[in-house]
């Protein structure tokens, strides 16, 4: 049997979705955004829009902490990583925020790329983007 490709064997899955769609993804580790992070859906220029969006991208990276909880996220995952690289496994990281479609997707986008930099394969899933903005009282 031949070993895997390095590529394969350093894959981390990175996932944003919405609580208010159901319960978290199966992770090695879950984030909960909710509390922590300014809600775009809160301004109504943004309500319909994603974080693919130039605008809130740049919204949810200006509120004060993103920079904080992502590289605190960011040096777990590193961790993650090596211990499951030891025994060839990929290590799964999800974001979560209300409705799944704005800072989850912001955040979930930058740790890829930061670990993308880092020459660690990563693949990004975003369950609940294309879902309806949720209404609620919150």
């Amino acid at each position: 049997m031949s070993q895997p490709a390095i590529n394969e064997l350093t894959k981390v899955t990175v996932e944003s979705f919405g609580y208010l769609h159901g319960e978290p993804p199966p992770a090695h580790l879950v984030i909960d955004l909710r509390n922590c992070l300014h809600n775009p859906a809160g301004d109504p220029a943004m309500r319909e829009l994603t974080g693919l969006y130039p605008q809130v991208h740049q919204h949810v990276l200006d509120t004060p902490g993103t920079f904080d909880v992502l590289a605190g996220v960011l040096e777990t995952t590193r961790v993650l990583h090596r211990l499951h690289d030891l025994r060839s496994r990929k290590v799964t990281v999800a974001f979560g925020c209300a409705g799944g479609r704005h800072r989850s997707v912001v955040l979930a986008n930058e740790l890829a790329k930061a670990l993308n930099r880092e020459g660690i394969a990563t693949e990004v899933a975003h369950r609940d983007i294309s879902r309806p903005v949720v209404r609620t009282n919150r």
